[in-house]
């Protein structure tokens, strides 16, 4: 098969000539990712590259905690080319980080800021948010990072940090690694669960929310009947 150079396709098919003439938002994922990668191999050209980078990462989404190990694995990445990648992605998280607005009133703010932190993992993790009666952040703390098709929380110990931490409204945050963001049952029941517990506790459970990196977020509050 024949590589085609770069240098060779005309010059608006071209990632950075394609970039500053229609704009950086025209490239595709692959062109995108070329950019990045910067230069092909003898073996393949850097869109090829990116092609292949995209197809063993099984999409975009998962890119963001790609690891160095699995970056080299892509051939034409080399040692410089990965590092590269990953300061890219902990710039990404942490512009998501702290883009997060000083109240926490927003469902779909605060799933937006936890895609970013836990979305893509390949466990799920559970985020305790502590918040103030004006909904601003007094405390955040992960308690558990789980397997990758459930989680399982004490309500002890987060009724007890809660309690130690003179905390009485909170937030709950967990992310699904299939991507699918519709509550388990058993998502269901700890919630009511601690829902329960909580109010015994003169505690109030704010939400609970399910993220996944694609956009996709689940909001109990938002939900009727499951968060009462």
């Amino acid at each position: 098969m024949e590589v085609i150079n770069i240098k060779k396709l005309p010059e608006l098919e071209r990632p950075r000539e394609k970039a500053k003439h229609y704009g950086i938002n025209k490239l595709s994922n692959i062109e995108l990712l070329a950019l990045v990668i910067g230069s092909g191999t003898r073996d393949a050209n850097v869109l090829m590259v990116a092609q292949d980078l995209l197809t063993k990462t099984h999409g975009i989404e998962h890119l963001l905690n790609i690891s160095y190990q699995d970056l080299l694995k892509v051939n034409g990445i080399k040692e410089a080319t990965a590092l590269r990648f990953l300061a890219i992605n902990e710039l990404v998280k942490r512009a998501g980080q702290s883009s997060v607005t000083s109240t926490y009133q927003s469902s779909e703010g605060v799933a937006r800021r936890y895609q970013q932190i836990i979305g893509g993992n390949n466990n799920e993790s559970l985020y305790l948010i502590g918040l103030d009666d004006k909904g601003k952040l007094v405390k955040e703390r992960e308690i558990y990072v789980g397997t990758n098709s459930h989680f399982v929380s004490s309500e002890e110990e987060i009724i007890n940090y809660l309690k130690k931490e003179q905390i009485r409204f909170f937030m709950l945050v967990h992310n699904h690694p299939s991507g699918n963001v519709e509550p388990s049952k058993d998502d269901i029941i700890a919630t009511n669960h601690l829902l329960v517990r909580a109010k015994r506790n003169n505690l109030i459970l704010v939400d609970h929310i399910i993220v996944h990196i694609s956009g996709g977020y689940y909001s109990f509050r938002e939900t009727q009947g499951l968060l009462h």
